[in-house]
């Protein structure tokens, strides 16, 4: 890894918006060094992550969610904190449909730890990945 680092996105509430977000946030992973594997695990979590908050958090009263991606080094560890903050009032109840709902498990799958703070200033979902490489 080519050393620590932060980036911060807006993101309009717009679907079309997401396309942007993925590859701006691959390319990113890329020039800091993360390993390809991990960097598209990555790129899928934060991209349903800014999807929910697109749909649904944006619908309600706001122009747009924040994307935040940090890269860290400590004792030889690499970290990643992804945050996705929106202004939607999610009461933190998933609620899941035949075909849909699979967010929150995705995002825990593809991660090494996810967190959800909610309340009345908004969503805000942090996701935290490792390089596997050390």
């Amino acid at each position: 890894m080519t050393g620590a680092g932060a980036v911060s996105w807006p993101v309009p509430c717009d679907p079309g918006s997401l396309e942007p977000v993925r590859r701006n946030l691959g390319r990113w992973l890329a020039a800091a060094g993360w390993p390809a594997e991990a960097a598209a695990d990555v790129v899928l979590a934060v991209n349903e992550a800014v999807s929910n908050a697109v749909e649904h958090g944006c619908a309600q009263r706001c122009d747009g969610v924040r994307l935040d991606a940090r890269l860290s080094s400590a004792a030889g560890a690499h970290r990643l904190d992804c945050t996705v903050h929106d202004c939607g009032n999610w009461d933190g109840i998933p609620r899941r449909c035949a075909h849909r709902g699979f967010g929150l498990s995705m995002m825990r799958a593809l991660s090494g730890e996810v967190r959800i703070e909610h309340g009345a200033v908004g969503t805000t979902i942090h996701l935290t990945s490792f390089d596997p490489t050390c």
